[in-house]
């Protein structure tokens, strides 16, 4: 296929970032499309088309035009907003068709999620050709249906593939930043932290809006905690200020010499969760798709807490299980995430050289780093004329 030169603009759509989980493999995404298109002195323009992004303003600072439509979220529950999403689903539906008939992009690549399924069937409708990309063991509903009318469909699991045409799916992980991945860490990475780099640390992520159950947990086992390591703690933002109080409370009373050594945040950006990840010894987190990929891509044994089936279905547990079963993790279910078990699973893992060693090796050969770079490859490869 001959690819259009530098003075015919190649358009692509994005859309499905609504989530953290789903945002920034659009960005890693969208930065491998440049690289290619530089290369190969291709000009194109990318923008984004769907309910609003989980950061507008990074996906400005990428250069992405934004155009907005309502939310609609399919539920597989009963609830009085599944009435009112139906009804504003053709208002998505002829929004979106109105800005992909305008801009008539080469080709439409979905995250799924709120407000990306009204854009893949527009784009379907016009003909413009669809792609999509599922991060969980188990597929959201959007994508289940989006996959009927994409012509490509790219998983992060294996295991998904049971859900969509064989012939249409090819895995290939989740698309994470692999270049900053590969970047070396230095003393000053640790002091920018205010840690010790001559010591332990345990980094906990409780996903991009925080986790309250993570959070608690967490600050009930900090006076135990920091006699094993330094603890960088990501609360997000709305629960900063109780978690920050809290842990202050319990540490004067309990553990006061140790305080210097906890280091909560209420929210990084994704490059500086990375580097944290690199400096830790270990990563206590729930369970999202590119939370594993990231932690498989930098080899560190982990402790990962789904998030239970009746708060947000089974992909955080499915997702779970098969990283344990790639003997990459520890896995604790949320019953049974108690203080005493936490440490007691983090002491396994410091006090045995050989586990730690094992949990490192599973995540290596789990890691799939050229996510991002394939998609993008696929999506210029086949671009209509």
């Amino acid at each position: 296929m001959v690819l259009k030169m530098a003075d015919e603009e190649i358009r692509i759509c994005l859309t499905g970032g609504a989530t953290g989980g789903h945002f920034f493999p659009l960005v890693f995404i969208s930065r491998e499309i440049k690289r290619i298109a530089q290369a190969r002195n291709l000009q194109v323009k990318i923008f984004y088309l769907g309910s609003k992004p989980f950061d507008e303003n990074l996906l400005k600072k990428e250069e992405i035009e934004i155009y907005l439509l309502p939310e609609v979220k399919l539920r597989k529950y009963f609830s009085l907003q599944n009435f009112i999403d139906f009804l504003k689903l053709p208002f998505n539906f002829l929004l979106a068709f109105y800005y992909l008939f305008k801009f008539l992009p080469n080709i439409i690549f979905s995250k799924g999620g709120p407000g990306s399924l009204g854009v893949v069937l527009a784009g379907w409708f016009l003909g413009l050709p669809v792609v999509i990309h599922d991060s969980d063991a188990l597929p959201g509903l959007t994508n289940k249906v989006s996959g009927f009318f994409a012509q490509k469909i790219f998983l992060a699991f294996a295991e998904a593939t049971k859900y969509f045409p064989e012939k249409k799916v090819e895995v290939v992980g989740q698309p994470i930043d692999s270049y900053l991945i590969n970047e070396p860490v230095t003393l000053e990475d640790y002091k920018r932290y205010g840690l010790d780099p001559y010591q332990k640390v345990i980094l906990i992520l409780g996903g991009s809006q925080g986790s309250q159950f993570l959070n608690d947990l967490v600050v009930e086992s900090l006076p135990e905690l920091l006699n094993l390591a330094q603890v960088v703690h990501l609360t997000g933002v709305k629960h900063f200020q109780d978690v920050y109080t809290y842990a202050q409370g319990i540490l004067r009373t309990k553990n006061p010499e140790k305080i210097k050594n906890y280091h909560p945040f209420h929210f990084l950006p994704n490059e500086e969760i990375i580097y944290l990840m690199k400096l830790s010894d270990l990563i206590i987190s729930r369970a999202g798709s590119s939370t594993i990929f990231e932690i498989a891509a930098v080899q560190r044994p982990s402790i990962l807490i789904p998030i239970e089936e009746r708060v947000a279905g089974k992909h955080q547990i499915l997702n779970a299980q098969i990283y344990f079963q790639a003997g990459a993790c520890l896995v604790l279910e949320e019953k049974n995430a108690k203080p005493h078990l936490l440490i007691t699973a983090i002491k396994e893992i410091f006090q045995d050289p050989s586990l730690g060693q094992r949990l490192q090796e599973g995540a290596a050969k789990f890691a799939k780093l050229q996510a991002a770079q394939k998609i993008a490859e696929y999506l210029i490869r086949n671009i209509n004329q």
